[in-house]
């Protein structure tokens, strides 16, 4: 639910040449990242979001998400933070909305596609490489739903391929 990462990385190889094999939850490493321009309650959240996951690996029974703000993990989070569950989830909107604002300016989106079968629209920041077709329409690649480049912006901006 929260915007961090919670890192589970292999100890070094000298760190597990000890006299006693080690539990495996102290044969690893647990890292936790947060992004330091985020909110207040933001960082409390995050802080809680990923202690759960620690604390699941530690036990051993780490959990993966379903859905952000949506599953197990967002009713733990609720009852350690004492926020309602959709205090949370607004939360997660309002730290998405932001963080894609800022990844925009870094990478502006440049390439349109677009499928000729059901005209969903890909916005890209890089052209494709090679052919591709859409994903709603067929789960493999199928030359019908070949994505078409719609329009593109270089300097600024916006005219059609």
């Amino acid at each position: 639910m929260a915007l961090g990462c919670y890192c589970y990385i292999p100890a070094s190889a000298t760190m597990s040449r000890g006299a006693s094999p080690a539990p495996d939850a102290l044969r690893h490493r647990h890292l936790i990242f947060i992004d330091p321009a985020m909110q207040s309650k933001s960082i409390e959240v995050t802080v809680a979001h990923e202690l759960i996951h620690l604390s699941d690996r530690v036990q051993g029974t780490p959990r993966r998400h379903r859905h952000h703000g949506y599953d197990s993990i967002a009713a733990d989070e609720a009852a350690i933070t004492g926020y309602a569950v959709e205090d949370l989830r607004v939360l997660l909107r309002e730290e998405s909305v932001r963080r894609e604002s800022f990844r925009r300016q870094r990478r502006p989106i440049r390439y349109v596609y677009q499928c000729p079968g059901c005209g969903k629209e890909y916005p890209r920041t890089r052209r494709y490489s090679q052919a591709v077709s859409c994903s709603s329409c067929d789960k493999v690649y199928n030359p019908r739903f070949s994505l078409l480049l719609t329009s593109t912006t270089g300097d600024g901006s916006t005219h059609k391929a």
